[in-house]
């Protein structure tokens, strides 16, 4: 087989390696975002696993009052869909970048594949938590704090209600926040292990391919 056949049939080899590997980015992001952060920031399926639920009727369990549980609801129940606006950035943001770092490499030697290492994740994860961390402030401030009069009675007193408000933007921002976003980065730790090991099998594929197909390699058939 002719040189320049080869030549060519190694380049689609490489072309076909990048694009698996970016497939794979994207289809690791959009779990990572669709299904992992997801499940974290949605209504939880029992109201007994709801943090946020239960510490208002704490609260008002304390402080000897009854909260319009319907209005309380909704307002929860916008506050998670309005976390959820920062999603598509977050995507964007990572499969962007990583894809962009894999776009860039260039293949001069058979022996040379695409790594993707931990420290690629840096800047990304860093830019994701911050995203979301706005996105909880944003959310909070606009769809709870403004609209916690809603979930009062009309003769709860002004210092009871302040006092559940106060007390339930302290633990939203403090230890739910906390442990929230330590959840997401560990989901986001399994993804970014889960990408690298998957970039690591595409690039053992493409080796062998590469090292073993009679096509790519004329001398085989000698």
């Amino acid at each position: 087989m002719e040189d320049e056949t080869i030549k060519k049939l190694k380049e689609q080899h490489i072309e076909s390696y990048k694009n698996a590997i970016l497939e794979n980015i994207k289809n690791n992001t959009n779990v990572l975002v669709d299904e992992d952060i997801m499940s974290l920031t949605r209504k939880p399926p029992l109201d007994s696993m709801d943090l946020i639920k239960s510490k208002f009727l704490d609260l008002a369990k304390k402080n000897k009052i009854i909260l319009n549980i319907e209005q309380l609801d909704i307002i929860l129940d916008a506050y998670r869909t309005n976390n959820e606006k920062c999603f598509d950035k977050i995507k964007e943001i990572r499969i962007d970048e990583l894809s962009n770092k894999v776009k860039s490499l260039e293949i001069l030697k058979d022996s040379e594949v695409i790594k993707i290492n931990k420290k690629d994740f840096i800047s990304v994860n860093k830019e994701i938590k911050k995203l979301i961390k706005n996105q909880l402030k944003e959310s909070f401030e606009n769809e709870v704090l403004k609209k916690m009069e809603n979930i009062f009675i009309n003769d709860t007193n002004e210092d009871i209600r302040s006092k559940i408000v106060s007390g339930v933007s302290k633990y939203v921002k403090g230890s739910y926040q906390k442990q929230l976003l330590d959840n997401i980065d560990f989901k986001i730790l399994v993804k970014d292990t889960t990408l690298i090991n998957g970039t690591k099998e595409q690039s053992e594929r493409y080796l062998f391919t590469l090292n073993n197909s009679r096509l790519l390699n004329d001398n085989l058939g000698e």
